[in-house]
């Protein structure tokens, strides 16, 4: 029991201690509790208790809910640029899984690479106040509908890997999205009802809910969206990710209730998750040259499948410069390649060495191209508020003293 005890102090301390470190050193936390749980599991603790994978199962649901959570459908069906947020992500997500099985790769790798997740570029943005700029509104809207698309493909493969091209395919599909439709009608309802009771509406989502109801409802529909997955014969991941874009569609105004959400799921689950991703990369590997140069080269191959805004910038009407900084940006997609690599180990797609070699890439993504990106940041900021680039937020004291770390 006394070591049951101290692993989960461990760990709970990490968490705890990391987003200042990562704050400090600007990258981001994901990517240090990853090696923090390398270390840890690696080298300070040699057993791994029978709760932690279930932890970092629960860690997981409930970060891909939060994503999920994040996707507005209707805001960038309106943006004059919307047609570019499908065909850009799109692309890659088409080209590279070819490449790859032509160059001798499981096709998977190739579709992990196209992979964009926004877990790390909102808060980027948000860091350097161009959120509402034209460049960063054509990034988060890439961003999102490319993180929907790679959800989509992956579900594909998910199904395609069970039951191939068949009739059962098409019933499974058909079965989930059924079952989707029926939480929407559900949630819906949900949402009427607090039409008519918005005195307790505004007791819940103003944070004056002393037995926090709304915080259990929104676990109660992250993990029932897994279930229904689970139900359906599918990862209940992508269950969890549906439920959280069904009630972001349904909730359009959820205010000071978000940070709530955020605050239990980063707060307590993901890190859980994103340790045990650590705890389960074998160090040796590390040592191995091939895997080394493996990740070097899928890190590169990341930036390849992002080059697509610099190829259309002149039909979208952005600069050269502002479209090389989204493909920097798009390039740091550490949530999503870490769940769809250990997706596709789980699922036999690729062996634990390609598993381990797309961690690493994830990681090294998630500071290099971010990195990049900060040059680019400031003369989008100084264009966007017309200040010279040394008054950009980056260089203000005021905003090095209140800065928050970022999410993923």
């Amino acid at each position: 029991m006394k070591e049951q005890l101290f692993i989960l102090f461990a760990v709970i301390s990490g968490s705890a201690l990391i987003p200042f470190i990562a704050r400090k050193i600007r990258i981001t936390s994901a990517a240090l509790e990853i090696v923090y749980g390398v270390l840890l599991f690696n080298m300070l603790i040699e057993t791994r208790p029978d709760w932690f994978p279930l932890l970092k199962e629960l860690g997981l649901i409930y970060l891909m809910f939060i994503v999920g959570m994040e996707i507005d459908l209707r805001k960038f069906i309106i943006e004059r640029n919307f047609h570019w947020y499908i065909i850009i992500p799109l692309l890659p997500l088409l080209i590279f899984p070819v490449l790859f099985h032509y160059l001798g790769y499981p096709f998977f790798l190739g579709v992990v690479v196209s992979m964009i997740s926004a877990g790390i570029i909102i808060p980027v943005l948000k860091e350097f106040e161009i959120v509402d700029s034209d460049a960063g509104r054509n990034i988060i809207g890439i961003a999102l509908t490319g993180e929907l698309l790679s959800i989509l493909v992956l579900m594909a493969v998910d199904i395609h890997h069970q039951y191939g091209i068949t009739l059962r395919a098409a019933v499974e599909s058909a079965k989930f999205f059924l079952l989707t439709a029926g939480a929407v009608l559900f949630l819906r309802l949900l949402y009427i009802i607090a039409w008519w009771n918005p005195e307790k509406v505004k007791k819940v989502m103003e944070s004056e809910d002393p037995v926090e109801e709304g915080i259990r409802v929104v676990l109660f529909i992250a993990f029932a969206g897994a279930m229904v997955a689970y139900v359906s014969g599918l990862e209940p991941i992508l269950g969890a990710f549906m439920a959280g874009v069904v009630f972001s569609y349904v909730f359009k105004s959820k205010g000071r209730f978000e940070d709530k959400i955020n605050a239990v799921g980063f707060g307590f689950f993901t890190p859980f998750f994103f340790i045990g991703v650590g705890a389960d990369l074998n160090i040796s590997m590390l040592a191995s040259l091939p895997v080394i140069q493996l990740s070097l080269f899928l890190t590169l191959m990341v930036f390849a499948s992002n080059l697509f805004p610099l190829l259309f910038c002149h039909f979208m009407k952005i600069k050269m410069l502002y479209a090389l900084g989204m493909s920097f940006i798009l390039s740091a997609p550490l949530s999503l390649m870490v769940v769809a690599g250990t997706l596709g180990v789980k699922m036999g797609l690729i062996n634990g060495q390609l598993g381990d070699a797309l961690i690493v890439t994830a990681v090294v993504s998630s500071i290099l191209y971010p990195s990049l990106f900060r040059p680019i940041a400031r003369r989008m900021y100084s264009d966007f508020h017309g200040l010279d680039q040394d008054k950009s937020p980056e260089n203000s004291s005021a905003l090095q003293r209140g800065r928050t770390s970022h999410k993923f």
